[in-house]
């Protein structure tokens, strides 16, 4: 039985412990978390709006739901789902910070889960299904990447 890294990193995280943008606890996303993970239920990804990113503002939740989107593509996302994953990936890394928010450090949260698999992202941009995923991918790796020379070589393929 092959284990889901992207179940392993949900099941992993104290949800109920971290605030949501709606002022409840996280706890309540796992149900839009694991409908996402199953593949199901086009627009459950973009559902997570105003729960953990709102107006583009990070919310505490954000690094946690990073690491299991991260997850979610090392296992394989469905290819129905990556158009609005790469949109929250990019989110979750370009998102801004509060200015009153003591969690200063959440976009920078996101951005260093996303450079440990920076490669699975490359494989996102390579292999996007069309030029919208494609487009949110390498917005991604405009961000994250440290490299911009490797980064315009593989813009070349």
């Amino acid at each position: 039985m092959q284990v889901s890294l992207a179940r392993a990193e949900l099941e992993r995280h104290d949800w109920d412990a971290l605030r949501c943008g709606c002022g409840q606890s996280a706890g309540h996303l796992l149900t839009t978390l694991e409908t996402v993970l199953a593949g199901g239920a086009s627009g459950a990804v973009r559902s997570l709006d105003d729960h953990v990113v709102v107006q583009s503002i990070l919310m505490p939740p954000a690094p946690a739901v990073c690491a299991v989107v991260m997850a979610h593509l090392a296992d394989g996302m469905a290819e129905a789902q990556e158009q609005e994953i790469l949109w929250l990936l990019l989110a979750l890394v370009a998102g801004e910070v509060d200015g009153d928010s003591v969690e200063d450090s959440l976009q920078m949260r996101c951005v260093e889960t996303v450079r440990d698999g920076l490669w699975l992202v490359y494989r996102a941009f390579l292999d996007a299904s069309g030029p919208v995923s494609k487009g949110y991918a390498d917005d991604v790796l405009d961000v994250v990447e440290w490299d911009p020379v490797r980064l315009e070589q593989y813009r070349r393929w």
